[in-house]
């Protein structure tokens, strides 16, 4: 059964790394200075686990940012991504967020396009893959 959590970083740290180790820094080849270190002690991050396994991670900031959205390979396209993007909008709104942002692989534009987010500005590059800006309105 997936179960997702919403934790501080103290919490999510080593499950929401060996996620991100496998899927940023081994799969993609972000470099792993670009990975760590860069707002994960403040957010708020949901880690989604199945019969007690960590599949996938996602960190919200204070302005209601998400990021560092991330799912096993073995485990994409089976609903887990969704149901945690729903879990981030939900959390988003109970915390009052007018709006949310993202910065989306231009992979998965797709995806979060089909979750209400709309591209904004231009193609830009973050650790050679390219990306694009998105925000939902909540309200």
């Amino acid at each position: 059964m997936l179960k997702i959590l919403l934790v501080d970083w103290y919490r999510a740290e080593i499950t929401a790394k060996h996620v991100r180790q496998a899927v940023f820094i081994d799969e993609q080849n972000v470099p792993e200075e670009d990975e760590w270190g860069h707002g994960d002690e403040e957010a708020l991050h949901l880690v989604a686990s199945l019969d007690g396994n960590p599949i996938a991670t996602a960190r919200l900031t204070a302005d209601g940012t998400i990021g560092r959205m991330a799912v096993l390979k073995s485990f994409r396209n089976q609903g887990t991504g969704s149901a945690m993007m729903e879990q981030l909008i939900k959390t988003a709104k109970q915390n009052r967020f007018r709006v949310l942002k993202l910065n989306a692989q231009r992979t998965a534009e797709g995806f979060y396009a089909k979750h209400g987010f709309v591209a904004q500005g231009d193609e830009f590059m973050d650790a050679g893959i390219p990306h694009i800006a998105m925000q939902r309105d909540l309200y």
